[in-house]
């Protein structure tokens, strides 16, 4: 009685490993099961590709912030899953992200957004690897970049001429209040523009400065009409930021004063007739100087920088056309040929006085068909050879080949490609 009780129970253990046995086989021979422990023979889980932010990058503080990775790739049945880690130092001891179950994507490229807000003026880390439950790959190689506070370029603020004053003479300066810049920003350029109308389309003058360090930044505007009223406003960017105009503000300039009654002219002798009132003009044009100049060139800006357009422009127009009244009405040389030429030739002989950086402009980048009411200034690194590219350009005539040309100063912007480019016309 005793051996046959002890049977069963010993058929029943036998049974019980039997089970355990054939579970455990079941599991090794199906890598697609969540139980499988232990990496699996011969699988091998490529790094991802890490692409953006790309390392050195810069991110602005407040955006959020996408990590981009070519997928993990495998060559087992396990589908992967990712495993991204951010962190505030190279060695990942400090993890701000630490997500091991970040799905791959169908394109072929994750995109992980970092759920939480970074502080600014600190530098980051992140990689990634691949992972299938059994087999763990390597992680790519760290990803730094650094989350910078934004750029902000506040307009800054007329102050004289104030709004409606009448000016003490004909030149007077534009002078604003600074506005707050925060950021990064770089040089800050303040960019004024003057016409006769509240629409801006009667333009007088645009001045571009560099932002002072002081409180207030001022403009040369240069001699103006007599009894004229002049609207302005100001912008102030970096080239890449750009603030709001200013409030737009007037002024007038004071009516032109009564001079002495000018002398009577003397009779003519008797017997010898008067002097002919209107000789004929002279068929040759008058020679311009040479624009090749003597002024000193600006030393070149930083790589990947550019100088900002020179603020004495405006009144070396000015100057130009009030010694050389002729010259400009005859400057269309589209009616007057080479004579046409001569007004332009005496305005850029004149820039070059200040920096030889002066030229003329390529019109549309094509250097055989030069503007010809239109000026370049090289603000790029390198030296001034034809068809330069990084420049300033600017008209200096408004109405040309009209009935009554004026000297402007219509500040295009700079072109920093094929837009436009530097040429001497073969004059220096």
């Amino acid at each position: 009685m005793r051996s046959h009780a002890r049977v069963p129970i010993a058929l029943g253990l036998a049974g019980a490993l039997w089970a355990v046995g054939c579970t455990e086989s079941d599991k090794s021979r199906n890598p697609l099961s969540p139980d499988v422990a232990g990496p699996i023979a011969g699988v091998t889980i490529s790094a991802p590709a890490p692409s953006e932010p790309a390392n050195g990058a810069e991110v602005t503080a407040g955006e959020p912030i996408t990590l981009a990775f070519k997928n993990a790739g495998t060559n087992g049945e396990r589908p992967l899953r990712q495993h991204v880690q951010l962190a505030r130092d190279q060695e990942f001891s400090e993890l701000i992200v630490n997500a091991d179950k970040v799905p791959l994507s169908e394109e072929g490229q994750t995109q992980y957004r970092v759920p939480e807000e970074l502080p600014p003026n600190e530098t980051y880390y992140w990689r990634a690897r691949g992972l299938d439950g059994a087999n763990t790959g390597s992680f790519s190689a760290p990803v730094s970049f650094k989350v910078v506070a934004a750029v902000v370029i506040e307009p800054p603020v007329p102050a004289q001429p104030a709004d409606g004053s009448v000016t003490e003479n004909m030149t007077p300066p534009l002078v604003v209040n600074n506005g707050q810049v925060s950021g990064p920003a770089g040089q800050v350029v303040y960019r004024f523009d003057v016409a006769k109308d509240a629409g801006f389309e009667s333009m007088v003058a645009v001045l571009t400065v560099p932002r002072s360090e002081d409180a207030q930044t001022s403009a040369p505007l240069g001699a103006v009409e007599h009894n004229q009223q002049f609207f302005w406003r100001v912008q102030a960017g970096n080239g890449s930021v750009t603030s709001e105009w200013s409030p737009t503000v007037s002024f007038r300039t004071p009516e032109e004063p009564a001079g002495p009654e000018p002398p009577p002219a003397p009779a003519p002798p008797p017997g010898n007739p008067p002097p002919d009132p209107d000789p004929s003009p002279d068929p040759d044009p008058p020679p311009a100087p040479p624009p090749g100049g003597g002024g000193n060139r600006a030393p070149d800006p930083p790589g990947g920088q550019y100088l900002p357009s020179p603020g004495y422009g405006p009144s070396v127009v000015q100057q130009v056309a009030q010694q050389f009244p002729d010259d400009l009405r005859h400057s269309c040389q589209e009616d007057e040929g080479a004579r046409g030429w001569v007004f332009l030739d005496r305005v850029v002989a004149a820039l070059r006085q200040h920096d030889t950086r002066w030229g003329y402009n390529c019109k549309r980048g094509n250097c055989g068909d030069p503007s010809r009411d239109v000026v370049s200034y090289h603000a790029a690194a390198g030296p001034e050879v034809e068809g330069a590219r990084g420049v300033w350009v600017i008209d200096v005539l408004t109405g040309h080949c009209g009935p009554s040309p004026t000297p402007g100063w219509l500040n295009h912007g700079y072109e920093p490609g094929g837009g436009a480019g530097w040429t001497s016309r073969g004059k220096f």
